[in-house]
C-alpha cells in the first residue's frame, strides 16, 4: 500500500509540474462543462415535454419522453412549412448570396491590393476593414435610411424618396435584396484578408514558369493561382457562411416588416413566447447546418492536390503594373469601399437629429434625442440613465471578455503547443473550436434555458451579468484560440527552459517571457473579442434583462418602441466605440490588429 502511494505521489509531482499538461486537462474539463454538457442537455430536452407544455403536448408531466417538437417541426404541414421549412429555405437563400457577393467583394480587392501597383493602399486597406467592425444591423438601420418606403405600409420615408420624390420598389426597402446586400458589405472582410495572405505568400516563379510556357489570362488565374488560394478561400467561406447564417439583426429590421422570416427570427419569436421546445429543435437545425458546411468544405479540400508555396527560399513577388491608371483606379476603389462605411454612419447620424422622420431639411434637425427630453418622456442618449447604464454594461462586459478571453486563448495555445504530438492536444484544440460551429443565436439559446437553473455548483445564472461573461466567453474561444496557438507556436522553448532552470516558477515565466513575447498575439485577441462583444446581438439578445441590458440589445427595444433616432443614435455610439477601440490597439501594435483573425 505505501509502494502504490508514494508512486501515486511521484506522478502527481510528475503531472503537477508539467504546466502544459496541467492547464490541457483544465481546459478540457471547464470547456467541456461549459460547451459539451450543455450541448448534450439540450439535444436530451429537444425529446422531452417542456415545464408548461403538457397539455399542448398532451403528455401527464414535463420532462416525459416525446417526439412533439420533432413532429411538430418537421411533419406538420402547414405549421413546419411556417416553423422551419421556410425560415430554412430563405435562411439559405440569403446565406448562399450574399456569401458568393462577399467572397467577389474581398478577392477582387485582395488581388488588387496585392498583385497590382494601385494607389492608396493605405486608405484603401483601413476603409476594407470598417464595415466589419460596425455591427450589422447599423448597416441595415443606415439601409432602411436610405431606401425607407411608404409603399408598403410600414416604415417611413427614407432619403431616396426624399431626394426622388418618389418611394423606392418595396423589393429594394424590406426583404432578401437589402439583406443580402447589407451582409455581403459587413462581411466581405473575411475573404479579402485571408485571401490577401494567401496571395502574399505565392511565389511569382511559378507564375512566370506558367507564362514561359504560354500560359496567358483567365488560364494562368485557373491553373496556377486559384488553385493556390483554394484553402483560403475555403476557410473565407466556412467563416461568411457559418457566421452569417446565425445572425439576427439584419433579418429583424429588414425581414420582419415584410414577414420575411429565417432560422434566427423564427428562434427568438420561439423563445420569446416560451417554447423552448421548439427553440431546441432550431438550435439543433441550425448548428447541423453550420457543420455540414465546414464539414463539406472540409471534404472538398481533402480532395485537392497539396501546392507548397513557402520553402526555405526567399519568394518573389510578381506585381502587376496599372501605369497611368494605378491613381485613378485607387480613387474609385477607395471611393467605393470607403463608403461601404462612411454613407452609414452619416446616415444614421443624420436620422438621429431629425425631429420628423423622413424629413431630410435642414430646419428638422435637433439635438434633442441626443441631449434633450426627446419623445414620450424619454431623455437623450447621452442623459438617459437606462442608456448610460447600459452603455456602461457594454463597456466593462468588452474590457472583461476581451482580457479574459485573450489571456484564456493564449493559454490554450501554451497547453497545445506544450502537448503537440499527443492525443490531449488536438483534443484541446477541437473543444476550443466547437463554439465556432454553433451560431450565436444558437448559443445564447442553450446557456438561456441550461443556466436557468442550478447546475451542479454554479447557482442559477440568467439575470445575471455572469451569464453574459461566460457565454460572450465561451463563444469567442475559437478565435482567441488560434490567436494563442498562432502565438505561443512562434516562441521557442530554449527561452522558458532556460528561465526554469534558474528556478523561475510558471507564474513567472509567464509574467516575464511569455506574455511579453506574445503581446502583438495577445492585444489582437483582446481587441478581436473587444469588438465583436460590443456590437454583437445575435447571442446576447436573448440573455440580457432590463438589469444586464446591453446597448445593441436596447436599439431592438426602441425600434419595437418606434423611437428610431434613439435607435440610430446608439447605434452611432457603438460604431465610435468599436473604431476608437480599434485605432487605440493599432497605435500599440503598430500594425492593424485584425490582420490574423482569420
Amino acid at each position: 500500500m505505501n509502494t502504490m502511494i508514494v508512486k501515486l505521489g511521484r506522478k502527481t509531482r510528475t503531472f503537477l509540474s508539467n504546466p502544459g499538461a496541467v492547464i490541457a486537462w483544465l481546459c478540457i474539463l471547464v470547456f467541456g462543462y461549459l460547451i459539451l454538457v450543455p450541448v448534450g442537455e439540450m439535444i436530451i430536452s429537444s425529446f422531452q415535454v417542456q415545464t408548461g407544455e403538457t397539455l399542448r403536448v398532451g403528455a401527464d408531466a414535463a420532462g416525459e419522453a416525446t417526439l412533439y417538437y420533432w413532429e411538430r417541426m418537421f411533419a406538420s404541414g402547414r405549421a413546419s412549412m411556417q416553423l422551419l421549412y421556410g425560415p430554412l429555405v430563405n435562411t439559405l437563400v440569403v446565406s448562399g448570396s450574399f456569401t458568393v457577393i462577399a467572397m467577389a467583394l474581398g478577392i477582387s480587392l485582395a488581388w488588387l491590393m496585392v498583385k497590382t501597383d494601385m494607389a492608396y493602399k493605405r486608405i484603401i486597406g483601413f476603409c476594407a476593414i470598417l464595415p466589419y467592425i460596425m455591427p450589422s444591423w447599423t448597416l441595415a438601420l443606415a439601409w432602411t435610411t436610405v431606401f425607407g418606403s411608404t409603399e408598403i405600409g410600414v416604415g417611413h420615408p427614407g432619403f431616396f424618396q426624399s431626394v426622388a420624390g418618389v418611394p423606392p420598389p418595396a423589393w429594394l426597402a424590406y426583404g432578401p435584396i437589402p439583406m443580402i446586400c447589407v451582409l455581403a458589405v459587413n462581411y466581405f472582410a473575411y475573404s479579402y484578408i485571408l485571401t490577401s495572405a494567401a496571395l502574399g505568400t505565392v511565389d511569382a516563379s511559378l507564375e512566370e514558369a506558367a507564362i514561359l510556357h504560354g500560359v496567358q489570362g483567365g488560364t494562368l488565374l485557373r491553373k496556377v493561382t486559384l488553385p493556390i488560394l483554394l484553402p483560403a478561400i475555403g476557410s473565407a467561406f466556412i467563416l461568411t457562411f457559418a457566421d452569417g447564417i446565425g445572425t439576427f439583426g439584419v433579418p429583424r429590421i429588414l425581414g420582419i416588416p415584410v414577414g420575411y422570416r429565417v432560422l434566427a427570427t423564427s428562434l427568438y419569436r420561439a423563445a420569446n413566447i416560451g417554447r423552448f421546445g421548439d427553440v431546441f429543435v432550431l438550435t439543433i437545425v441550425l448548428i447541423v447546418l453550420s457543420g455540414a458546411v465546414i464539414l463539406l468544405n472540409s471534404r472538398l479540400l481533402g480532395r485537392r492536390r497539396q501546392f507548397t508555396t513557402v520553402g526555405g527560399k526567399g519568394v518573389s513577388k510578381r506585381t502587376v503594373s496599372l501605369g497611368a491608371k494605378r491613381k485613378p483606379i485607387g480613387a474609385i476603389v477607395a471611393l467605393i469601399f470607403g463608403s461601404f462605411a462612411a454613407f452609414p454612419v452619416f446616415f444614421l447620424v443624420v436620422q438621429s437629429l431629425q425631429a420628423r422622420l423622413g424629413d431630410f431639411s435642414l430646419s428638422n434637425l435637433t439635438l434633442m434625442y441626443w441631449i434633450g427630453e426627446g419623445r414620450e418622456g424619454f431623455r437623450g442618449v447621452l442623459v438617459e440613465p437606462r442608456i448610460l447604464s447600459a452603455a456602461w454594461n457594454t463597456l466593462r462586459l468588452g474590457l472583461i471578455v476581451g482580457f479574459g478571453t485573450a489571456f484564456v486563448g493564449m493559454l490554450i495555445g501554451y497547453a497545445v503547443t506544450k502537448t503537440r504530438g499527443r492525443p490531449i492536444s488536438k483534443f484541446v484544440e477541437l473543444i476550443s473550436f466547437i463554439p465556432f460551429v454553433i451560431p450565436g443565436i444558437a448559443f445564447g439559446s442553450i446557456y438561456l434555458t441550461m443556466f436557468a437553473q442550478p447546475r451542479g455548483p454554479i447557482p442559477a445564472l440568467y439575470g445575471t451579468f455572469a451569464i453574459l461573461v461566460v457565454a460572450c466567453m465561451v463563444n469567442r474561444l475559437p478565435f482567441a484560440g488560434r490567436m494563442g496557438i498562432s502565438s505561443m507556436m512562434q516562441v521557442g522553448a530554449s527561452l522558458e527552459e532556460s528561465a526554469e532552470m534558474h528556478g523561475a516558477s510558471f507564474g513567472r515565466r509567464l509574467r516575464r517571457i511569455l506574455l511579453p513575447l506574445t503581446k502583438r498575439g495577445y492585444i489582437g485577441g483582446f481587441i478581436l473579442t473587444f469588438v465583436s462583444t460590443v456590437k454583437d446581438l445575435n447571442l446576447v439578445i436573448l440573455l440580457v434583462t432590463p438589469r444586464t441590458m446591453l446597448l445593441a440589445p436596447l436599439t431592438i427595444g426602441y425600434l419595437d418602441l418606434g423611437l428610431r433616432q434613439f435607435a440610430d443614435a446608439i447605434g452611432v455610439i457603438i460604431v465610435v466605440m468599436v473604431i476608437t477601440c480599434t485605432l487605440i490597439a493599432q497605435w500599440i501594435t503598430k500594425t492593424n490588429p485584425l490582420q490574423g483573425f482569420g
